[in-house]
């Protein structure tokens, strides 16, 4: 029997290594949305679909709406970098419009179309815990996307999974510098040993994080479970990042702040 996946956001580096794992199972039959459509073979169903535009949601939603899911997963999102005390309101917006806005507007119109047993499965990151400096427009929105999801889960009894991931070695990282440029090039002596480090370390991420097709392997046998856990911390540094829940809030400052600072340091 075929299972429908509908995967949004399938431009992105890890959901093209997740749909290759997928493919290999002839009972799946994908439905990818993006904005670049006719870059997939012939046995995807594309459509476009830019996860800002409600109007592209009410489109998509008229073509699909026959078709009924066994599980859809968003793999959409952008990170926003930068000091708290720089960040201005629309860039903010931005951020929240694509990560957690684009989430609603997913369960608003698509959720629907899930199965009895359905599952709604959101890529989130371990930003979500929030312990990361110069990136709190991203944490913010990760958060509050897991307790969204999370929320959506108790009242609506369909199963959901948030997927957090430590850095991945993707291209995720250089399109985030470039969307965070002018930010990041805004000189400021308070802040631009960290900014430095922060681009660096993202260039590091990119070749020397962890491999994206181990994660997509993850992700791919998650979509197979019957009743998969609601969280999933991938990665090393992910499950890391998950024990700072566990602490008191003035030892995780202090121990971010001592590492933050020795990193800083090392990268002169």
């Amino acid at each position: 029997m075929d299972k429908n996946i509908l995967i949004i956001g399938s431009n992105s580096e890890l959901a093209h290594y997740t749909i290759e794992e997928l493919k290999q199972k002839p009972e799946f039959k994908i439905f990818a949305t993006s904005r670049q459509t006719g870059v997939m073979d012939e046995k995807i169903h594309e459509f476009y679909l830019d996860i800002s535009n409600e109007m592209d949601f009410l489109h998509l939603k008229e073509k699909i709406n026959n078709i009924k899911f066994d599980t859809i997963i968003n793999f959409a999102g952008i990170a926003i970098a930068g000091a708290v005390e720089e960040l201005s309101e629309l860039e903010l917006k931005k951020q929240l419009d694509i990560n957690l806005f684009g989430l609603l507007r997913i369960i608003k119109y698509f959720c629907s179309n899930l199965k009895e047993n359905g599952k709604l499965i959101n890529v989130s990151s371990m930003a979500s815990y929030g312990i990361f400096p110069f990136l709190s427009p991203y944490s913010i929105s990760k958060q509050s996307a897991d307790i969204l999801l999370n929320l959506y889960s108790v009242e609506s009894n369909i199963k959901v999974v948030s997927i957090r991931p430590g850095a991945v070695a993707t291209k995720f990282w250089e399109n985030s510098i470039k969307i965070n440029e002018e930010s990041l090039n805004k000189s400021n002596q308070k802040f631009d040993e960290a900014k430095k480090f922060l681009v660096d370390n993202a260039n590091k991420n990119s070749l020397k994080a962890t491999n994206p097709i181990y994660v997509a392997k993850k992700i791919a046998r998650i979509i197979e479970l019957k009743n998969p856990k609601p969280i999933y911390n991938i990665g090393f540094d992910a499950k890391v990042a998950k024990l700072s829940r566990f602490l008191p809030q003035n030892v995780v400052n202090f121990i971010i702040k001592s590492v933050l600072k020795s990193r800083i340091k090392r990268n002169k």
